[in-house]
């Protein structure tokens, strides 16, 4: 604390001698900043002066589902554009946890093969697993629709206006609940100017990105737009006993997007969106990196008894030894292998009642299928090998108002909104010592009603307040069965044991969770606000199962208790923007994903209560003669102060899974105007991260935890002079950190497997637009 106090008082003193010195300076120029234009780019045909001063792109979101400059909006939120991200050569929203702090978005493979699986963790608080089990700890948004499934949810850019990060719980304003935060995705939307644009990127491993995006106005109300990608690219992990001998983490993806919009009168708007994906790939890229000495009640351990040997030392044909151990090598020799297609349609509704009240409809249907596998063992022994055959569907409608009166000092937005989900995820997987049937269907709707209004008690100072009322009832019906064993005196069940009575169990759960914010407008570039807010996570179940239990395992919710204060500010000729929060929170019933020697197969448990704190400073700054800075640091103390006694292994010392105490980034750009020739403009982005838990399974070994790292991106864009020409080269990861992305154990069988980042990569990109 004594750490976040300093920085915050540091940052507070920068930031309040800016201001006082961008106030002078605008009294002496005879003219507010709030309300000077700053040029700039030159006359056209006049080289820009070395003097000269850029500025920042405004920003404009709408996180409060109104028009707010982002520095005039009291909620610590990142948000990257389209523009932003194409200069960067990026892709992929993964990459969105390089541009904010106290973010990490995986794409992991938790107990299953799956190659398209987001695991997203704001501020500590997340989920590592894709189950239908369990609620995402942070919500995903896809023009204000929620994504209820992390499958397939590590999405590849092709029309993406701007993503934002929201910080710690949003449920007064968003339609499901979010106790972390959120991750906001905005599409372009169509408008009436005829345009196009494509680009094609090559690179390491016969990397081919092809992009192509077009703008038609249909007719006078009528517009739509349409986008294609495709991204391909080989793998990195050797595979010698697969199909073909195919290398794991290759990428083969589709995406195909359409937008229509009416405009029929001034105050009417409808958007009809959708989209078509499709996923394969050959694998989730992964190894195993040697087996755990104290394992041996383990299976491998028994598999090497029985050939004659010993955990550790087992030399013969049948043996699971160093033989299969590498960092770049997997040795399973049952196929691995991801495919899942995925669409969704919406209908969002805009009409302006009167110049005081709006209102929106979003209804939605999305619909992924998946079929995907893992030889988690990484040998050509049998010793585990999971298999999904994966289908959810979902249905939403959200209706909102938002408004304003008394003369525009009172501003609220409430709505209500239900989400039908529902599907299946079918486990047949084999053991060393059994084979069975896990998983089953279910069905999850919610129902809630939220409210918050923004109070302007002068020009300066603003209350807001909000509640949210949820309520949440999930159901399971469990198929589960032995199929076979591997006989006495070993294990021995009939086939067709149940694991649990096939029945339909309920897992039913509602709470109100208020907001409270108060800001205050310092001067006009520097604002201060402070927040409370209350989160939850409804309940859920173990999804797959190999013990036999009296009914099928489930957990109880888990909440938050936010507190926040944070300072911004954007002066300095608009070239200066910087924000600051520093939060703490309390978060109890912690659910957790664990694999011990209790169970067989990993379960869910509410591991106890714990303490979050920490802080972020952002900062971008235009420093004239074509240079920008921006960067990011992040703090995040995220530790247990009451555990359970429902999991073995576990500590009070034990590392929050894939979150760094320490995040940051730092990118400079310097941009050469060549006249008739166009811009060139060079680049170098650093991001670091401080040591995590690697283990997707929560307790911690010295092998899954992954070391502080530093990762080097180097660009450089020329664009000609009309714009519509662009041509990158670029350099991911010029350090060639082979960081461990995850990892996993479970002590039921013995082994480490890792998941190491693919190195440096090298592309060039080319691009024209109309």
């Amino acid at each position: 604390m004594l750490r976040f106090t300093g920085c915050s008082a540091l940052t507070m003193a920068l930031i309040l001698n800016a201001a006082a010195a961008e106030t002078a300076r605008t009294k002496n120029a005879g003219a507010s900043t709030a309300k000077k234009a700053v040029s700039a780019s030159p006359p056209a045909g006049k080289p820009a002066p070395h003097y000269q001063a850029a500025h920042l792109e405004d920003v404009m979101v709408t996180a409060r589902r109104r028009n707010e400059r982002i520095e005039r909006t009291p909620i610590s939120m990142t948000t990257v554009t389209g523009t932003q991200f194409t200069e960067r050569g990026i892709t992929s929203i993964a990459k969105i946890q390089d541009l904010s702090p106290n973010i990490t978005f995986g794409n992991v493979a938790s107990n299953s093969g799956v190659a398209n699986a987001a695991a997203v963790f704001i501020r500590g608080i997340g989920q590592t697993d894709f189950s239908f089990g369990v609620d995402p700890g942070v919500a995903m948004y896809v023009d204000g629709v929620y994504v209820g499934s992390p499958v397939g949810s590590v999405l590849n850019m092709v029309d993406i206006g701007s993503v934002s990060v929201l910080r710690g719980p949003q449920g007064t304003l968003f339609g499901r609940n979010t106790i972390g935060g959120a991750v906001s995705v905005t599409s372009l939307a169509p408008d009436s100017v005829l345009a196009a644009r494509a680009d094609v990127k090559y690179g390491t491993a016969n990397r081919i990105n092809a992009r192509a995006f077009f703008n038609v106005p249909l007719a006078e109300h009528l517009f739509a737009n349409f986008s294609v990608g495709s991204f391909m690219q080989d793998g990195y992990v050797h595979a010698p006993y697969q199909k073909n001998q195919r290398e794991m983490g290759s990428q083969d993806s589709r995406v195909f997007k359409g937008a229509v919009r009416w405009n029929p009168v001034e105050k009417l708007n409808i958007t009809l969106r959708g989209d078509w994906n499709r996923d394969r790939s050959n694998g989730a890229p992964f190894v195993t990196t040697g087996v755990n000495p104290d394992s041996t009640n383990g299976m491998i351990s028994l598999a090497n008894t029985l050939a004659g040997g010993s955990l550790t030392n087992c030399t013969g044909p049948n043996c699971y030894n160093s033989r299969y151990f590498s960092k770049n090598t997997n040795y399973g020799s049952d196929p691995d292998f991801s495919n899942l297609v995925g669409w969704s349609t919406s209908a969002t509704i805009d009409y302006e009642l009167s110049r005081y009240l709006e209102l929106k409809s979003i209804t939605s249907y999305r619909k992924s299928m998946g079929k995907f596998a893992q030889d988690r063992d990484g040998s050509p022994i049998g010793i585990n090998y999971v298999y999904d055959n994966y289908q959810e569907k979902q249905f939403s409608e959200e209706v909102q108002a938002n408004g304003r009166a008394f003369n525009n000092h009172l501003h609220y937005s409430a709505g209500v909104y239900y989400f039908d989900q529902s599907g299946y995820d079918i486990n047949p997987t084999q053991f060393y010592i059994m084979s069975l049937l896990s998983g089953g269907s279910f069905t999850d709707r919610s129902y809630a009603a939220y409210a918050q209004t923004t109070y302007s008690v002068t020009k300066k100072f603003n209350i807001t307040a909000g509640v949210r009322y949820t309520e949440d009832n999930k159901s399971f019906l469990p198929n589960q069965y032995y199929k076979n064993t591997i006989g006495p005196p070993i294990f021995y069940e009939p086939y067709g044991t149940r694991l649990v009575p096939y029945q339909r169990y309920h897992n039913n759960n509602a709470r109100w969770t208020p907001m409270v914010n108060l800001s205050y407008q310092i001067t006009p570039e520097l604002m201060a606000y402070s927040t409370f807010s209350q989160g939850f996570k409804g309940g859920g179940f173990t999804q797959r199962l190999a013990n036999i239990a009296p009914a099928a395992p489930s957990f109880r919710p888990e909440s938050v208790n936010s507190f926040e204060g944070g300072l911004k500010f954007y002066g300095l000729g608009h070239r200066l923007r910087v924000s600051a929060a520093g939060f703490f929170t309390f978060y109890d019933d912690v659910q957790l994903l664990v694999a011990d020697a209790t169970n067989i197969g990993p379960y869910y448990t509410n591991a106890g209560k714990a303490q979050i704190s920490g802080f972020e400073l952002e900062s971008q700054y235009a420093l004239g003669d074509g240079w920008s800075v921006m960067g990011s640091v992040g703090m995040t103390d995220a530790h247990y102060t009451k555990l359970t006694s429902s999991v073995q292994g576990l500590n009070l010392d034990t590392m929050f899974v894939l979150v760094s105490k320490w995040t940051g980034n730092l990118g400079l750009s310097k941009r050469f105007d060549f006249g008739t020739y166009g811009t060139l403009t060079p680049r170098a982005d650093a991001t670091y991260r401080s040591r995590y838990n690697a283990n997707l399974n929560a307790i911690m070994y010295d092998t899954l935890i992954q070391k502080k790292f530093i990762t080097v991106n180097l660009s450089a864009r020329w664009q000609s002079k009309s714009e519509r020409y662009n041509f990158m080269v670029g350099l991911d990861n010029a350090t060639n950190e082979k960081f461990m992305a995850w990892g996993s154990y479970s002590g039921s069988f013995g082994n480490f497997q890792k998941s190491f980042d693919r190195g440096r990569q090298w592309y060039i990109q080319g691009g024209v637009s109309f």
